[in-house]
């Protein structure tokens, strides 16, 4: 969490979450997420997408609780384009850690947030290992909480890390390229192109009904006023877009190394994406989570 000015904001609160402490792990006051645009289920385009489904971790296998999912995931008219964000938690957590740092977020998610699920679509680790995020089918549209305003006919992808601070490597590029690309083409979708999205609500960036020119592969700061996705992994969208459209022939590359090898992780921190313009407003960047 980074707080500017001279003294702490009235409200401020810290919530630590135990990503293996099952269904007690947190202990907070609800936030509701911001309410759903309407739209039903919609059927991906027919034709072949433009690259090969990516080899994704299922939620089983990263140990999400489907017994704090209470509802069924919401549709939405079909997926328009992709927002990347990072967690801004701990940069410090191996390979064989990620599975945990993902029900981290999760949980804090959930019980901390009070929203149905966790709110990305998918999550790449600094390995590039992709995780499935919301529930509901990964080549469905399923509606998320990310991006406010822009949770409607979006997809989202989320890196664990701090990329303000650490810088991405091939791996993590590769992947998110990937992810981005193979959703986008369900749709017959150029991942380099362009998409006009029309804000659901007022966000502190956009007023509610305002259209906007966004890439179909976006940073999170780009639909909300947030520094999301790290100023490091935002400068590497430009190569992110140029690899996704190119996603057919690319070969994922091995972690570099030294990755897997680190001490074990600091508490992890997680962006509030439904809160982020009320926090702005105090001088707040992040909420901590553990």
């Amino acid at each position: 969490m980074r707080v500017s000015g001279g003294r702490l904001p009235r409200g401020l609160r810290v919530e630590l979450v135990d990503p293996d402490g099952g269904s007690d792990a947190v202990h907070t006051s609800v936030v509701e997420p911001g309410v759903p645009e309407p739209g039903g289920a919609v059927e991906p385009a027919p034709g072949a997408p433009l690259a090969g489904r990516p080899t994704v971790t299922s939620r089983s296998a990263w140990g999400a609780d489907e017994s704090l999912v209470k509802d069924p995931p919401t549709y939405t008219t079909g997926t328009q384009a992709m927002f990347v964000h990072h967690t801004a938690g701990t940069n410090d957590y191996t390979c064989a850690q990620s599975a945990s740092v993902v029900r981290g977020v999760f949980l804090y998610h959930v019980q901390s947030n009070g929203w149905n699920d966790i709110g990305y679509h998918f999550l790449v680790d600094k390995c590039g290992t992709v995780f499935e995020g919301r529930a509901g089918g990964i080549d469905k549209p399923v509606l998320g909480a990310h991006t406010y305003g822009f949770n409607t006919a979006t997809s989202s992808v989320s890196v664990l890390g701090d990329y303000s601070t650490a810088t991405t490597n091939a791996a993590v590029r590769a992947s998110v390229a990937k992810v981005a690309a193979w959703k986008l083409g369900l749709y017959g979708l150029d991942p380099a192109g362009t998409v006009v999205l029309t804000s659901g609500t007022d966000n502190g960036k956009y007023q509610a009904g305002q259209k906007v020119t966004l890439h179909r592969i976006s940073g999170h700061r780009d639909g909300s006023p947030t520094e999301c996705p790290g100023q490091n992994l935002y400068d590497d969208l430009p190569e992110i877009r140029s690899l996704a459209a190119q996603a057919g022939t690319l070969v994922a590359p091995q972690p570099e190394p030294g990755q897997g090898t680190e001490p074990a992780p600091e508490p992890a921190t997680e962006w509030v994406p439904e809160a982020e313009s009320e926090l702005a407003e105090l001088g707040i960047e992040g909420v901590l989570a553990r």
